[in-house]
């Protein structure tokens, strides 16, 4: 008889849950996109010398976005507009197991655990993140904003 035993339905299940729990905390586990308020992604342009920017105009005021680029050790920024013509940036890789955040706002949310970032200074705002989002420098000029190249 091959009666499955209440112990092995229990251990099964577990490493089912597990299974999916480690998917869920991958980087690439994100749903990416757009949030449900609106905000999105956005991929720069790059000039001859390798200096990737976005357009001003592509970061609301007041909001975010979370800009892809081609960098393995910081591979998104979260850039942020406080106010008209000033912008900040920080790394878009949360600092609890490292997917990848959206921009939602005025705050940046990590969609595998539920950390939450102030897009303007990435601080915590909920975690269970525990460490700030290292900032990144850029510059604006005119009406682009350029990444300065690696971290």
């Amino acid at each position: 008889m091959d009666a499955i035993t209440r112990r092995t339905a229990l251990a099964l299940a577990g490493s089912s849950a597990a299974v999916l729990g480690l998917a869920a905390c991958s980087p690439t586990g994100s749903s990416g996109g757009s949030d449900s308020s609106g905000s999105s992604e956005a991929t720069p342009t790059t000039d001859a010398s390798g200096q990737a920017s976005v357009a001003l105009a592509q970061i609301p005021v007041g909001g975010s976005l979370i800009v892809k680029v081609d960098d393995a050790s910081d591979p998104a920024v979260a850039l942020a507009q406080p106010e008209a013509g000033k912008v900040v940036a920080h790394t878009a890789v949360c600092t609890h197991m490292q997917c990848l955040v959206q921009a939602a706002g005025k705050e940046l949310h990590c969609p595998c655990h539920g950390s939450r970032y102030d897009a303007f200074t990435g601080e915590v705002l909920n975690g269970p993140a525990t460490r700030a989002l290292a900032s990144r420098p850029v510059t604006v000029s005119g009406d682009a904003v350029q990444l300065s190249n690696g971290g």
